[in-house]
């Protein structure tokens, strides 16, 4: 048996309308200190890019929940679809629905925390990390 995980994320990106992509390392652990900047009321996606070692991602799902002053606000959970092994290494690349940033001087008056997970559906755990972001009058 080895000892690799199933699946390795190792990347996640901020995609948003008008603005640049934004690509986060999930082994930064300074993700919570500098937030990503979003623009107000712009559409905007999270993309995942992660490897099979073996097995395969049916079950598997995306879940993340954001908090604002310990609140949760929004809730997420999408599943991956089923992605096999690849013999040579390579990537896979995964685009979650879209969403839109809320607007409002009340929205832009904090940082939101973020805590995204790749959970299997027997409870295993491939990924866990926190990260957060700001809105923002314009993309800074």
């Amino acid at each position: 048996m080895s000892e690799q995980p199933d699946i390795v994320l190792l990347a996640m990106t901020v995609n948003a309308e008008g603005g640049e992509r934004l690509r986060l390392d999930p082994a930064d652990s300074g993700l919570l200190a500098g937030p990503v900047a979003i623009k107000e009321g712009a559409q905007y996606s999270l993309g995942l890019e992660f490897r099979v070692n073996h097995g395969d991602t049916a079950g598997v799902r995306y879940i993340q929940v954001v908090k604002r002053a310990g609140v949760t606000v929004d809730k997420l959970e999408e599943g991956l679809g089923v992605y096999g092994p690849s013999s040579d290494g390579s990537l896979y690349k995964k685009e979650l629905a879209a969403e839109e940033a809320p607007t409002g001087l009340q929205a832009r008056s904090g940082t939101y925390k973020v805590r995204s997970r790749i959970v299997g559906d027997d409870g295993t755990v491939y990924a866990d990390f926190e990260w957060s972001y700001k809105l923002a009058k314009d993309w800074q």
